[in-house]
């Protein structure tokens, strides 16, 4: 019995040698990026060519899902020498003088500033309230948001005709039928009610 265990150790260990050479990567494909370059995808997901085909594994991409940019991936093995690498990436929806988010609220780093030019801006004091501000930002899609500046009273936000001014993300909410029937250059919400302003 112990000559066959030290047999199978044996053919195990041939096995891992040979296929540390044999197959080989060829050729890597890769699709959707565009803040990352192809490169910084490769060497995201360890993948080059001359690399052991049967090594790429999901332990060893682990740096690819974990990049702020990358809201997917998949690597896929294609017999018997090619890797098809495809991602898609978050998009920046708002920015700060430092740093753009995507909607889900991940902080995307090395953002190209010609890339960040036209979108909202979130400023503020006091506890960030970055999450919120996104959602004020989905609420009021299409309305041409500009500025969302947060502050322990509340949120200012300026749109593209009209300035409102809201406590909270839920006061908004729960006084939208209100909001959307005033007109005016400033509207306020309040638990109790909606005003405006020429």
């Amino acid at each position: 019995m112990r000559a066959f265990w030290m047999a199978l150790s044996g053919f195990l260990v041939a096995l891992l040698v040979v296929t540390r050479f044999w197959p080989a990567i060829e050729t890597v494909e890769v699709t959707g990026h565009a803040h990352l370059s192809r490169s910084e995808v490769m060497r995201l997901a360890n993948v080059a060519p001359g690399d052991p085909l049967l090594w790429v594994t999901r332990f060893g991409v682990r740096a690819l899902a974990a990049e702020p940019w990358v809201l997917q991936a998949r690597v896929t093995r294609l017999w018997p020498d090619a890797v098809a690498i495809s991602v898609v990436e978050r998009e920046p929806v708002i920015r700060d003088g430092e740093r753009a988010w995507a909607a889900d609220g991940t902080a995307l780093p090395r953002a190209d500033p010609a890339r960040l030019e036209g979108l909202p801006t979130v400023t503020g004091w006091g506890t960030p309230r970055i999450a919120e501000a996104l959602e004020l930002l989905g609420m009021l899609a299409g309305r041409g948001v500009r500025v969302i500046t947060y502050g322990p009273e509340g949120f200012e936000v300026v749109l593209a005709n009209v300035e409102l001014f809201t406590p909270s993300v839920d006061a908004l909410r729960t006084q939208w039928s209100a909001f959307e029937s005033q007109r005016g250059s400033r509207v306020a919400v309040y638990p109790w009610g909606v005003s405006s302003a020429p």
